[in-house]
Parts: structure tokens; C-alpha cells; sequence
């Protein structure tokens, strides 16, 4: 039976390690987080402008939050889900200029599962749901719906309690949530309760940051 070459075993385990480190994202230079934060394992917090994270908020695994061109602030209770990115996006051919567009989720904003926001500012209690996209400089009011898979383009402004939905990203006014307090403060109990199943099924990676 022929043994490996231990040389060639370790170079190999050499080159794995100088692999993964080539492919690790940089920490933030400026990173504040909550204590009371939940970022699961595989979640990533990158880039060279500040990452603010607030009470309670909540980073699923393999969300990513980027500050690579714009520094971004993550208001108490959000919650960013599997493969969500929050953060400007420099595209090549796109002229972003760095540090211009920050982008600020509100209190209680929910970014499902492999929703994108570029946005400058996504209002309080406002759901982006699966696979939507928010485009850089987007101003979005206060409890929103942004439906599955919907496409925001960038510099769009939707006054509060907007629905928009369907492949032409049509826009209604939610008028009962608009009308009812006591039906958006049910709405944000519901949410503080979900926060709370979170940090129990969830292992909490928030020491590492």
C-alpha cells in the first residue's frame, strides 16, 4: 500500500488555509453592536464604512450586511434573513460614488430571505419580502410591503403603509393599517414575540464581533 507524502499533505493543507484566508471578508474598520443582538454563525459584517447594529436585531445565518461603499445602521428589532444583503452594492459599470448613500433600516424592518436593500432609508415596521430588491437611494415610509421578488428601482420614494406587488411593481395605500393603531401595534407584538423564538433556536455568534 503506498503512503501519502506527508510534504505534499501539508503543502496541500498550506494551500487550503491560504485559500480561505484569500476569501474571508474583511471585519468592519468601525463595527457597534448591541449586546442584545443576535448574529448567527455564517452571518457576514463587512466593509470599509461604520455598521451600526441595534437592540434585538436579528442576522440570520448567511445574511450579509456590507458597508464596502456607503456606512449602514441596522435600527432596533430589524431582522435581515438567509442570504438577505443589506448595504449599496458597487456594480461594475455602475457609477456609486463611495460614502455618498448610506442605508438605514427602521425600527422593526423585516428583510426576508434573499431580499437585497440598497435603500437609503426603509421605514419602521416595513416587510421586504423573498427575493425583492430595493435599488440605492430608495427613500421607503413607514410599514410598507414590498412583495416577493418585486424590484424597487433605485432612487424611489413610497410614502408609508405602501403595498407594491406584481412583476410591474403596481402600488396601492394599505388604508386599514394606516387607519388602525391598534392593528400596527399587533403587528410589532407579533414581531417582538418572533425575535424572541429566534433567540432561542438560534445559536448567538454576536462575541465574535
Amino acid at each position: 500500500t503506498s503512503h501519502p507524502n506527508p510534504s505534499s499533505t501539508s503543502s496541500v493543507a498550506r494551500t487550503a488555509a491560504a485559500k480561505r484566508t484569500s476569501t474571508a471578508l474583511p471585519k468592519p474598520a468601525s463595527l457597534s453592536v448591541d449586546g442584545s443582538a443576535l448574529i448567527a454563525q455564517h452571518a457576514v459584517l463587512t466593509g470599509s464604512h461604520p455598521i451600526s447594529v441595534g437592540a434585538s436585531v436579528v442576522l440570520h445565518p448567511h445574511s450579509k450586511v456590507s458597508s464596502a461603499w456607503a456606512p449602514v445602521v441596522l435600527g432596533e428589532g430589524a431582522v435581515v434573513g438567509e442570504k438577505a444583503a443589506v448595504g449599496v452594492i458597487g456594480r461594475v459599470g455602475e457609477v456609486v460614488e463611495k460614502g455618498k448613500e448610506g442605508v438605514l433600516l427602521g425600527r422593526n424592518v423585516v428583510v426576508e430571505t434573499g431580499a437585497v436593500v440598497e435603500a437609503r432609508e426603509v421605514g419602521e415596521g416595513t416587510v421586504v419580502e423573498g427575493g425583492a430588491r430595493i435599488g440605492v437611494g430608495c427613500v421607503v415610509g413607514k410599514f410598507c410591503t414590498i412583495t416577493s421578488s418585486t424590484v424597487i428601482p433605485p432612487y424611489t420614494m413610497l410614502p408609508d403603509y405602501t403595498v407594491v406587488y406584481g412583476a410591474s411593481a403596481e402600488r396601492r395605500i394599505d388604508t386599514t393599517l394606516r387607519s388602525r393603531a391598534d392593528l400596527r401595534e399587533t403587528k410589532m407584538l407579533m414581531h417582538a414575540k418572533q425575535i424572541e423564538v429566534f433567540k432561542k433556536l438560534i445559536p448567538n455568534n454576536v462575541t465574535k464581533w
